[in-house]
């Protein structure tokens, strides 16, 4: 890695340099948990550089989703690795063959898919590779790196099980959403990753989740939450030196070429809609349907599924769906709105329903209306704005309406080839023509920087909080020059507003176990039942809406041209405005225990191998943390045990370690003397 490179890296990328070596010296892996946007593949990228570039490693395993391999081939050759990389990703037998072939002999960097990694995985381990004797205990890899590692979050899958049947010296895991919906998905990643810090998935859930789960629940007891909280401070320290995450507001992005700064200010609003006529009695049938009472007595999904799609777009409705919701007309008051919606269901029914057949009606959708609304104040503003759908038979019909204003747009979804996305995207980042760019969450939400973007939309919520927080990350990330909104849409009193909360409790327990002050608990488990049940204060009001404004109301602290946005956009006749961005700012006070309530829990069982005694890693380059981490770091690599792993024939190879490298290692060393201290420590 050259001088130039190295300066080039943020601060809490070098940071992330000396926690990775810090593995490195332990002999163990982690995960290296950053919120996205935040540079994990160049911190991983710069880290792998300095380990070649000194003789240290011979061979690295790379596991992506094929879309993300460009950006690490990208990362890698900006570190000077573009010569190490071997491709196994392609679809020619043989050439890939030969990519493996050429990394067992000549070492090097793999990069493959998961789904090529579950396949091949006994190819890749080396059964069929004979020359590794002199490899250490039959490991052919040194390291073995997941990016999106929350891939895995399943450990039963075929995926999962195949990457765990590849042995090698070190593991590191990349996932800025490593918790997505429970917590044990974080277990899922350390049982990969550091095997033996959590114990079982049995131990995990009796020590940790359990009692952490009930004590995040707004209605659990005192003991409870004070349990809770307990359990989730001994987890977080358990955790601490093997799991790095910093998040975006509070890092800075200054380099040796720039001046210090931070990202802009990030807005997320929930707009509050109000459903049109025909949405309200769609709905309301619906929920006397016959599907909808089965589920109540089994799975509930097919009948969620029509629910969100009433809230979206009533045209996206199946055939089936249109049907069931006929049916649960039966008996209903025959006023003008029913019959209007009867009218639609009926149509549907008798449809072919092919996507080139669907019209987009601005008044039968409170989403359509309000997103063509929002255009046309955002495009006379001059903005460039995303807006996601996890479906592309809505998007089909917002572009259809696009069409019909005259707008520009650019898209993508499934459906684009893999050639022309990067033209598209491109496109878009050059401003060739377009302000708007229509994407699906599953394609727009991985790999992507749409940093040209300062506006965001989110169509329809998903139940992985992780889904719409990908999606908003493509353009709130490093690179981004000017201010961020992001707006999420909400039906009021429907099943998306369900679904919020649901984000929320998940978004609580991810917090709970990574970061330190205590989090507020808005809402308990009984609060996301009845989801098939009409509301009674009917679906003009969001009581969601009105409890966070009681929450944070006195909290709001906007300028000028905001709060003069969200007047607009309060004109829209929605129902209301709530800061998504404040959830989680304000730390809770548990309440005193009761002696009655004493707390009586024991620690957790000791791990199973030393290795994982906690160890503090190097969370901010302060000068009093500055000495301490020198003092472990120079003790690991002046340890005799690990001098012949690491720097091999070191007294007769005193100047073989790369400057840069001893650099990179004790970048927070204050002088040249500590410097050389250091390098008289290793050799």
């Amino acid at each position: 890695m050259t001088t130039l490179t190295f300066k080039m890296l943020y601060a809490h990328q070098r940071e992330g340099l000396s926690w990775l070596w810090s593995l490195h010296c332990r002999e163990t892996g982690g995960i290296l948990g950053d919120d996205m946007g935040l540079g994990k593949t160049m911190q991983v990228s710069a880290f792998l550089a300095g380990l070649f570039h000194s003789g240290l490693i011979q061979r690295v395993l790379v596991i992506a989703p094929k879309t993300l391999l460009t950006h690490w081939i990208k990362e890698l050759t900006v570190v000077g690795l573009r010569h190490m990389i071997s491709d196994y990703s392609g679809s020619n037998l043989d050439a890939r063959d030969f990519e493996l072939q050429h990394a067992f002999k000549e070492g090097g960097i793999l990069l493959t898919t998961y789904d090529i990694a579950r396949i091949n995985y006994r190819l890749i381990r080396g059964d069929f590779y004979n020359d590794a004797d002199d490899e250490e205990e039959g490991k052919i890899w040194n390291y073995v790196i997941l990016d999106e590692a929350h891939f895995i979050k399943n450990p039963k899958t075929r995926r999962a099980q195949s990457l765990f049947e590849i042995p090698c010296v070190h593991r590191i895991a990349i996932s800025g959403t490593p918790v997505q919906n429970n917590l044990k998905e974080m277990w899922a990643l350390f049982s990969f990753c550091c095997p033996e810090l959590l114990g079982d998935k049995k131990e995990f859930r009796t020590l940790y989740e359990l009692p952490i789960n009930r004590g995040n629940d707004k209605t659990a007891s005192n003991r409870a939450k004070h349990i809770g909280s307990n359990v989730a401070k001994e987890l977080r320290e358990r955790i601490k030196p093997y799991f790095l995450r910093r998040m975006k507001n509070v890092v800075s992005l200054e380099t040796g070429l720039t001046d210090d700064k931070q990202l802009p200010k990030k807005n997320e609003l929930i707009i509050w809609l109000k459903l049109t006529d025909c949405q309200r009695q769609l709905y309301k049938a619906f929920l006397n349907s016959e599907l909808v009472h089965l589920a109540s007595q089994g799975n509930p999904l097919a009948a969620l599924t029509v629910l969100k799609k009433i809230c979206d777009h009533p045209l996206i409705l199946t055939k089936r769906a249109a049907e069931d919701i006929l049916e649960g007309m039966d008996g209903m008051s025959n006023n003008q709105d029913m019959l209007m919606a009867e009218n639609m269901a009926m149509n549907l029914a008798d449809m072919a329903h092919a996507d080139d057949a669907l019209q987009a009606g601005q008044e039968v959708s409170c989403k359509l209306s309000f997103i063509m609304s929002l255009l046309r104040n955002l495009l006379e503003e001059g903005h460039h704005i995303l807006i996601f759908s996890q479906t592309r038979k809505m998007l089909n019909l917002i572009q259809e309406a696009i069409l019909l204003e005259g707008y520009n747009f650019l898209r993508m979804d499934g459906t684009t080839e893999t050639s022309e996305r990067e033209r598209i995207v491109k496109d878009f980042k050059d401003g060739l023509g377009a302000q708007i760019f229509l994407l699906t969450t599953k394609v727009g939400g991985l790999g992507l920087t749409l940093t040209k973007a300062a506006r965001v939309i989110v169509v329809d919520p998903a139940w992985n909080p992780s889904t719409d927080n990908q999606s908003v990350d493509r353009v709130y990330r490093i690179g981004q020059t000017k201010d961020v909104i992001v707006y999420r849409l909400m039906t009021s009193a429907t099943v998306e507003e369900k679904i919020y909360k649901l984000q929320v409790l998940k978004g609580a327990l991810f917090r709970a176990a990574t970061e330190k002050k205590e989090q507020t608990r808005y809402f308990s488990k009984s609060d996301i039942r009845e989801l098939f049940s009409l509301p009674e204060q009917g679906f003009d009001v969001s009581l969601t809406q009105k409890q966070l404004q009681e929450e944070h109301g006195q909290q709001l602290d906007v300028d000028e041209s905001l709060r003069e946005h969200i007047q607009f956009l309060e004109k829209q006749g929605i129902a209301g405005v709530s800061h998504h961005s404040l959830l989680f700012s304000k730390t809770e006070v548990l309440p005193m225990l009761s002696e009655n309530d004493a707390l009586d829990r024991g620690a957790p069982a000791k791990p199973k191998d030393e290795r994982f005694t906690a160890r503090t890693h190097l969370a901010s380059n302060t000068d009093s943390e500055i000495p301490e981490e020198i003092n472990r770091l120079l003790e690991t690599l002046a340890s005799t045990t690990l001098e012949s792993r690491l720097v091999p024939d070191c007294r007769d190879k005193t100047h073989d370690l790369d400057n840069e490298m001893l650099t990179m290692w004790f970048l927070v060393c204050k002088g040249r003397d500590e410097l050389l201290a250091a390098t008289e420590a290793i050799c």
